[in-house]
């Protein structure tokens, strides 16, 4: 990525932008452990009651470690496949490296694994927050629409820049 890549004030998502992007992922892994459980319920009623028991057999503890464990596994593949959760393809969002670049697999697992500690949501009480778990990752929350400006003049650049050069 071109080293003339910088996140300003002017790509970088308001806090309550990022608020509206956790309140929706929110509801939506509701929704996806509500349909997981209902999935569950039908295999149950064919016979196959065995996941359903586990469940029913859990405690309160093992119940909020598969809640996290499905927040971590929806955050990683939502973000490492499309760099965008729900929240963020609502709110017209993208997640980013430093350097402009599609964040690799280890930021993306590291920033989730960030967003366990509960006194993470601190970070944010800026007017252009950039939570730790952003900064842990090296990574950046920002506008898809001034994202995809800024490339596209970056793109043009890098091709007049690179005109008359042989490619080998």
């Amino acid at each position: 990525m071109s080293k003339s890549f910088v996140v300003d004030n002017d790509l970088s998502v308001d806090w309550y932008i990022r608020l509206a992007n956790v309140l929706i992922d929110i509801v939506a892994i509701y929704i996806l452990a509500f349909v997981l459980f209902i999935f569950i319920y039908i295999l149950a009623g064919l016979g196959l009651d065995g996941l359903g028991l586990w469940l029913e057999g859990l405690s309160d503890r093992d119940f909020n470690l598969l809640g996290v464990g499905l927040m971590m596994a929806y955050y990683m593949i939502m973000e490492i496949t499309t760099q965008r959760t729900v929240g963020k393809l609502i709110t017209g969002t993208i997640v980013i490296s430093e350097d402009g670049s599609k964040p690799e697999a280890k930021s993306i697992i590291g920033r989730s694994l960030c967003r366990i500690f509960t006194i993470e949501a601190l970070s944010f009480l800026r007017a252009y927050p950039r939570g730790w778990h952003d900064s842990a990752s090296g990574t950046y929350v920002v506008k898809v629409k001034k994202y995809k400006e800024i490339m596209d003049v970056l793109n043009v650049k890098d091709s007049i820049d690179h005109i008359g050069i042989q490619e080998i």
